[in-house]
Order: structure tokens, then C-alpha cells, then sequence
């Protein structure tokens, strides 16, 4: 007899689900194509809100790698860099390319250190790379903190590379030096590099995940990701002209990325990225609960013929007071997987051996679930503004307790109490609820029976003062609304 412990719903973790199920990928929603649509020669920025599935798709492209012989992926996570750390080997270019250089550098290491292992590419060159890298105490299992504290002591040795430049630049068969700062060097190696893809008919792919961990919106941070964007544009370009098959594929959250302010990134968006948005369709119909049906259907043999529609109904057969269960769920998210994989996943753990998401059990778990959402939203935040500035904005919400309010209503309940709240301006506090959808806001229309809402993560809205604020479904269990 069937149970809801046999479905395997996935991880709120992309690359936590590619770890622990082997068969991850039979279990892989291609939504939207975006799997074909990355891997085109002119994409390279995957861009989405967190949750939305990046990295799960970064694993997917690996696993798909792994099943052929030539071709060679790797993934490289950020998580841990120290972006402070490349102001020591920033250029003198003009801001924000002052770290494209340095960028170059980390880049075609991570592409060399994947070249190498192509036993079809030509043995001296890949000997020439290996040595290097042994010279600089470069190890094939890279830590990029480790390059960088290397490379910012200027002692980088390029003996081995096809050309030896003096610290001064210039060429002479009589120049011996092979210390020098990685900028003596890096045409060089770049060089190198090039010689060594065409060397091979293989294929490479790098993928930049976890970017994004060490956000902070400050000038450095945003500098730096800027330079690391407008590099891959450049490398990436630089090997399509070279016909070699190589690409590098950044990911970054939406979020982060409109938050930087450079002339040729509204061009690389349009022509080189590719953004994963879920929609906002509310009922079974939504691509999330495709997604959630293709890994029941790969979960239960007996469920594979069945067509979602018979799923839904087999599946979610009550209605929760006058919502669909569908509608009531996927209100409480924000669009995003990890959101309705997390709802679905903890009424399994709690009800395992039930055959069927009941009304009770749907709202049994719904405590739990806006407790997660809660902890995703502040994530989310971090970095964006303070710490503490967060906390107190979220104090005031679920103190304030309102699930509707005006602004002139919450100002005054702010301006009574200045001695609790003395890290958060209204206007600027709401407007960062509002921008990470904790609220969005509401009214009727001339004749409607209605209200309308406007949300954040639903579309490209600025906050309205003078409509009526609406604190977001899924936070409200928590928040005590």
C-alpha cells in the first residue's frame, strides 16, 4: 500500500540533494529549458532569487558531464573566499575594473587545474601547466584563499611558461629573473592556456557557485563582482573566437545583481544571462507543482501514467476552508522551489505513513513552515542592510500586531515607542519588508469586490506609502499575526 514516505521530494539544499541521491537527475525538473538554455554558447550568468534552484541546476550540468567521456566540469564553490583580500592585487584601472586582472588570473587557474586533467590534451603543454603549478606550490585541489595569499606576495615563479619577463617587462635572451608579481605573468599563462585547449577536442565547463555567501552591500564586494563579470564575459568571448571548447558559467542571486551599477551589465543581462523565475500561477497548474509531481511520479512506479491533474486530485483531495490546498500552499510561498519542496517535505517527516496530504495535516505544518520562511527571508536580507536593523524591523511587524495597516498607522505606533526601536527609520524599514516581500501591499479597485495586492517576488513593484501594507501569508504563524 502506498505511503507518503516513498516519495523523495528533494532537499531544501540543491547541492546537498546531488550528494546524498545518486540518481539525482532522474528526479530533475528541466523547467523552462533552462538546463539547454545555459549551456548555449552566448549564456554564461545564471541569475535567481534564492531558492530558486541554481545550484541544483550547476549539478545537474556536472552529472550530465560525468556521463560523457569528453567532457570535463567542475564547480567551484565561493562560499568561503575572502573578496577583502584581493585589494592588495587590484590594478590601477578605473573602479570597478580596478580587479579584473586579478580575476583573470583566479579564472585561468580554475580552467588550467580542469585542463589538465584531459589526458587527450598535449602532454608537454600539460606538463608545462603542472609544473608551474608545482613551482608555485599550486595543488591540483585548489583553495583560491591559498592562490591569492600566493599570488598578493609577488613571488609568483614563471620559469616554466614559454616566455620569461623581467620585473621591468621587457624581453632579452639574457633575462633571468622568474620571481615577479602575477601581472609579469599572466599574458603568459593566459597564453598557455589557449594553446592548451587547442590541443584537445574536449569539452570544459566551470561553474562559480556560492558567490553570493560573503555578500555585503558595500563598495569592495560590488567591485569585485562586477570585475568577475565583465572577465567572464571576456574569456568567454575570447574562446568562442578561439573555437576551443571552453566555458565558464557564473551563479548569482537576482537580488545581488541588481545591486551593481555598471554601464555593461544591463548588456550582459539582456544578451548573456539566463534568469530562472517560477511564475506566480497559484492552482496545480504552476511549474512548481510540476516540479513536485515529476519526483512523485520518479518516486511511486504506479503513479507514472497518471497525469498531474489525476496526481492532484489523488493527492490533495481537500479543500482547506475556501481554498484549493494547491492555492493555499503555494500562497504561502514565494514562488520558489525550496519553498514548496520545505512544505511538502515537512508534512512527510510528520505524517509518513498517511496516503494523502490531508486539510488537517496541511495546516498542521504550517507553524513549522513559517518558521523556515522566516529564517530564508532574514538570510536573504543579510548583507543588505545590518543585522540589527533587520531584527528590529521584524520586531516591529510582530509587535505592531496587524496583518493590515496603514503607514500613518504603524509611524505613530513607532514614534510611541523610539526607546525600543532605535535602529530602524520607517520609511527605510518598510521599504526593505517590502523589497524581500514580508509585506506588500493592498487595495479596491473602482467596482471590485476584491482587494488587489502587489507583492515584491510576484513582479517589478516599488513600494506604495499611501496604499494599505499586507503582511505576507507564510510569515504570519510565526510573526503570532
Amino acid at each position: 500500500m502506498f505511503k507518503l514516505s516513498q516519495i523523495f521530494i528533494g532537499y531544501t539544499d540543491g547541492k546537498k540533494e546531488a550528494k546524498f541521491k545518486e540518481n539525482f537527475e532522474q528526479y530533475y525538473y528541466n523547467y523552462n529549458l533552462n538546463y539547454e538554455k545555459i549551456m548555449e554558447v552566448d549564456k554564461f550568468l545564471l541569475l535567481g532569487k534564492k531558492g530558486t534552484g541554481k545550484s541544483l541546476l550547476s549539478e545537474y550540468i556536472n552529472k550530465n558531464a560525468m556521463s560523457v567521456h569528453d567532457w570535463f566540469c567542475n564547480i567551484s564553490s565561493y562560499k568561503q573566499f575572502n573578496f577583502h583580500e584581493l585589494i592588495h592585487l587590484k590594478s590601477r584601472e578605473i573602479k570597478p575594473n580596478e580587479y579584473s586582472l586579478i580575476w583573470e588570473w583566479i579564472l585561468l587557474i580554475e580552467i588550467a587545474r580542469l585542463v589538465v586533467t584531459d589526458q587527450s590534451a598535449d602532454s608537454n603543454l600539460r606538463d608545462k601547466v603542472l609544473r608551474f603549478f608545482e613551482s608555485n606550490n599550486f595543488t591540483l585541489k585548489l583553495d583560491m584563499n591559498k592562490v591569492v595569499d600566493i599570488t598578493k606576495k609577488g613571488q609568483i615563479n614563471g620559469t616554466v611558461l614559454s616566455k620569461i619577463f623581467s620585473l621591468s617587462g621587457q624581453f632579452g635572451k639574457d633575462t633571468k629573473y622568474s620571481l615577479g608579481s602575477y601581472l609579469d605573468y599572466i599574458d603568459d599563462f593566459r597564453e598557455v592556456i589557449i594553446d592548451l585547449l587547442h590541443s584537445t577536442e574536449s569539452k570544459f565547463t566551470v561553474i562559480f557557485d556560492e558567490l553570493d555567501d560573503k555578500f555585503r552591500n558595500e563598495e569592495i564586494y560590488k567591485s569585485n563582482i562586477i570585475s568577475l563579470i565583465k572577465v567572464t564575459d571576456k574569456l568567454n568571448t575570447m574562446f568562442f573566437d578561439e573555437r576551443v571548447k571552453c566555458k565558464l558559467i557564473l551563479l548569482l542571486r537576482s537580488d545581488i545583481f541588481y545591486k551593481l551599477n555598471d554601464p555593461d551589465l544591463n548588456k550582459i543581462e539582456q544578451d548573456n544571462s539566463v534568469k530562472i523565475d517560477w511564475g506566480n500561477v497559484t492552482n496545480f497548474n504552476a511549474p512548481l507543482f510540476s516540479l513536485v509531481f515529476t519526483k512523485i511520479k520518479q518516486s511511486v512506479e504506479s503513479f507514472k501514467e497518471l497525469s498531474e491533474f489525476e496526481l492532484y486530485r489523488k493527492l490533495f483531495p481537500q479543500r482547506i476552508h475556501s481554498y484549493f490546498p494547491d492555492e493555499f500552499i503555494l500562497g504561502r510561498t514565494y514562488f520558489r522551489p525550496r519553498d514548496l519542496v520545505t512544505y511538502i517535505r515537512l508534512y512527510i517527516e510528520q505524517f509518513p505513513d498517511e496516503t494523502f496530504f490531508s486539510k488537517s495535516g496541511i495546516k498542521a505544518v504550517e507553524q513549522k513552515y513559517s518558521e523556515y520562511l522566516l529564517k530564508e527571508v532574514k538570510n536573504e536580507m543579510y548583507g543588505h542592510v545590518s543585522e540589527v536593523e533587520i531584527n528590529e524591523s521584524f520586531l516591529l511587524i510582530k509587535q505592531f500586531k496587524k496583518v493590515e495597516f496603514t503607514f500613518d498607522e504603524i509611524k505613530t505606533y513607532l514614534q510611541q515607542r523610539t526607546n525600543i526601536y532605535k535602529n530602524i527609520e520607517i520609511e527605510r524599514s518598510l521599504k526593505l519588508l517590502f523589497d524581500f516581500s514580508v509585506i506588500g501591499n493592498s487595495w479596491m479597485g473602482e467596482g471590485a469586490k476584491k482587494p488587489f495586492y502587489s507583492w515584491a517576488y510576484r513582479e517589478n513593484v516599488e513600494i506604495d506609502y499611501d496604499k494599505k501594507f499586507v503582511v505576507h501569508q507564510g510569515l504570519r504563524k510565526e510573526l503570532t499575526l
